[in-house]
């Protein structure tokens, strides 16, 4: 009899090389500069980050789960996923 297969982890499951310390620090400041919904260049001014490392922020924190994107009105807002 063989062990059943163990769950990969999440750190097992990604590929490619692991984040540079300053990219995950990017991302943990957008991440705090979320303290409600707000668009991109509200978070541009409040991270004082520039328009492309905001977006690669949201990009890998919406992939990872961590928040979700909405439309309000005509723009796009972004959010923490409302923990139910």
């Amino acid at each position: 009899m063989t062990e059943p297969a163990a769950e990969p982890t999440a750190a097992a499951a990604r590929r490619g090389r692991p984040r540079p310390e300053h990219t995950i620090a990017q991302d943990e400041k957008v991440f705090a500069a979320l303290t409600g919904p707000k668009t991109r260049a509200q978070l541009t001014t409040d991270t004082e980050l520039g328009p492309n490392q905001v977006y690669l922020s949201l990009y890998r924190l919406k992939r990872d789960g961590r928040i979700v994107r909405t439309r309000q009105g005509g723009d796009h807002v972004w959010a923490h996923v409302s923990a139910e």
